[in-house]
């Protein structure tokens, strides 16, 4: 059994799961054929992520469907001691490079999807993780391969491994307290967002104000400094909970598109995604 076998077969024991989505993605998009899998399936394609790796693919895998996971990605160590010490010890930890880690969290049952985004995103917003990244389905980076990202590319050509730096399988020991908080919140979020409906739906003044909305405004803030994806997804909250409309959100996004690649699939993948997100977390 070569290093890359026994660090995913650990790794599949810690993040324990009936079924995984394996994303290899490359250049051209992700690889089909490759959700809904057994950890055993995903033992047998270790020929084909290798050789996809070496070909500059990233690799990455999250359970299949609704599951009792959550992942903080872009966590450093002083936020992990943090995480260990409020009683969020991970059940994996992975060090996709030099210091900088995704945490895997075990909660004590399956979430739903929206109290799984919630949970994510408020996880992320206390642990200094990236809130772009904060959804119920969000991938992590799969140990044994490397990260091709090319700001990592050695002297050597060769890029550095994905490690495994911590594992339990456990679950992390506030997992049914933060379960109780963490449902008692959303519900009185969503009640609150009925109320709000509401009265709106009701106003003779119907018609938010917009004037001040930009998306400059989000990119520009010291908030999201680095981090414009961030800042994108930010924006699209703000717009869709004051009223913008779909074409006027999407229009700004592809006014000032973050990517120079001029591809305009890239380009509706990218805002379709970012649209998505925002839609999700406003409850829309």
């Amino acid at each position: 059994m070569d290093k890359t076998e026994s660090t995913v077969r650990i790794t599949l024991t810690a993040i324990e799961a009936p079924l995984y989505d394996v994303g290899v993605l490359s250049e051209r998009g992700m690889l089909p054929r490759l959700d809904g899998i057994s950890a055993a399936a995903v033992l047998d394609r270790l020929s084909l992520l290798k050789y996809r790796n070496a070909h500059g693919s990233h690799i990455y895998i999250r359970p299949s469907g609704e599951h009792r996971f959550t992942t903080l990605d872009d966590l450093n160590e002083t936020s992990l001691a943090r995480l260990s010490a409020d009683g969020f010890n991970p059940c994996a930890v992975i060090e996709t490079s030099a210091g900088n880690f995704q945490a895997w969290l075990k909660h004590s049952r399956v979430f739903p999807k929206l109290l799984g985004s919630f949970a994510a995103q408020t996880l992320a917003g206390r642990y200094d993780a990236d809130p772009s990244a904060a959804d119920w389905r969000r991938f992590g980076r799969l140990p044994g391969f490397t990260n091709c990202k090319p700001k990592y590319r050695k002297p050597d050509g060769l890029f550095p491994f994905v490690r495994l730096h911590s594992y339990t399988g456990q679950q992390y020991p506030m997992a049914e307290a933060f379960e109780q908080e963490i449902t008692k919140i959303y519900e009185a979020r969503e009640q609150e967002r009925e109320a709000w409906r509401l009265q709106s739906s009701l106003s003779p003044q119907r018609g938010p104000r917009l004037s001040n909305l930009s998306l400059e405004r989000f990119r520009t803030s010291t908030k999201y400094q680095d981090r414009p994806a961030a800042a994108d997804i930010s924006f699209c909250v703000a717009a869709y909970a004051n009223g913008m409309c779909e074409d006027r959100i999407e229009r700004a996004l592809g006014d000032d598109y973050l990517s120079r690649d001029p591809s305009p699939t890239k380009r509706a993948a990218y805002i379709r995604r970012t649209m998505e997100k925002a839609r999700r977390w406003t409850g829309r």
